[in-house]
């Protein structure tokens, strides 16, 4: 019979290799090598749905982070822009391609309409949201 002495030390033995192995799969060595390269830092960009108007709703140039919806539905796509003004430039492009800003646009949010689609476009930051519905 053992007593509980002799099982403390095997116990204490477990559980000390258990914090070690987990220590040394943390990856939280200075190697360079562990650090992630660019590519992998950077997320993948996302398609758009088949039936999301792209030559109708003009995108700013950037990585899709999310894509979602359809036509009966609407849609909804997040991009984060290659450059900083990516809001400005996504209003720019949206009047550009005939459509009318509606009253109450700010810095972060605006609405614009044409006869087809109506394109609601926000920024909590760099990235600009665009939710689009037919009108």
């Amino acid at each position: 019979m053992r007593t509980a002495k002799s099982m403390i030390a095997p116990a204490a033995l477990v559980a000390a290799l258990t914090i070690a192995s987990l220590a040394g799969c943390s990856g939280t060595g200075s190697n360079a090598s562990d650090s992630p390269t660019a590519s992998e830092t950077k997320a993948a960009s996302q398609s758009l749905p088949s039936d999301f108007p792209k030559s109708d709703v003009p995108l700013i140039p950037g990585t899709i982070l999310v894509a979602r919806g359809d036509k009966a539905n609407g849609w909804s796509v997040t991009v984060q822009p290659d450059n900083k003004t990516g809001f400005a430039d996504a209003k720019a492009a949206l009047e550009k391609a005939g459509y009318k800003a509606q009253a109450g646009a700010t810095d972060t949010k605006a609405v614009f309409v044409n006869d087809t689609y109506t394109v609601a476009v926000g920024t909590p930051g760099v990235s600009v949201t665009y939710l689009v519905t037919a009108n």
